[in-house]
């Protein structure tokens, strides 16, 4: 498995896994995710995720086929008083092929990260992981992350 930077040339792949994970979440909540059937690739969206500053946006392959990717971006408060100005690389997504999962992508896609989070002075990582979810929160746990907070919903219209 080679781990490096995405490129545009990478992008069918990416939108393939990004209907992956799309799906599986709008199977469990479809009414905070589009229907992949009817919403159009995202290849724009990823794009610009890849040109975007204090970004980075991982492919993983196998074989020279692309099997997963993160995305992950740095931030810091200046603004909020009451806030530290801690350095957070923020975990926008992470998707492991459904055919490749249990196999260390996932595994080796987050210390890339981490690694580039490191480098670049980030004090902490944060992510946010849907509720349903809990292979992935598994699999964060297993990585060293803990709850910190909670997102809560209440649907107005039904």
């Amino acid at each position: 498995m080679n781990v490096r930077i995405a490129t545009s040339a990478d992008i069918e792949a990416i939108c393939r896994l990004g209907y992956q994970i799309n799906q599986l979440h709008y199977r469990h909540v479809p009414h905070v995710f589009s229907d992949p059937a009817r919403s159009d690739s995202g290849s724009a969206f990823w794009l610009d995720l890849m040109a975007a500053e204090n970004t980075i946006f991982y492919v993983s392959e196998i074989e020279s086929r692309v099997s997963g990717f993160i995305v992950a971006r740095l931030t810091q408060n200046t603004d909020v008083s009451f806030l530290n100005a801690n350095r957070i690389c923020r975990v926008n997504t992470i998707v492991v092929d459904e055919e490749c999962q249990g196999s260390g992508i996932g595994a080796a896609l987050m210390t890339a990260v981490e690694q580039w989070a490191v480098k670049n002075q980030a004090d902490e990582m944060r992510l946010e992981v849907m509720e349903f979810n809990r292979q992935a929160q598994q699999f964060y746990e297993y990585q060293g992350f803990g709850t910190q907070s909670r997102i809560m919903s209440k649907l107005l219209k039904q």
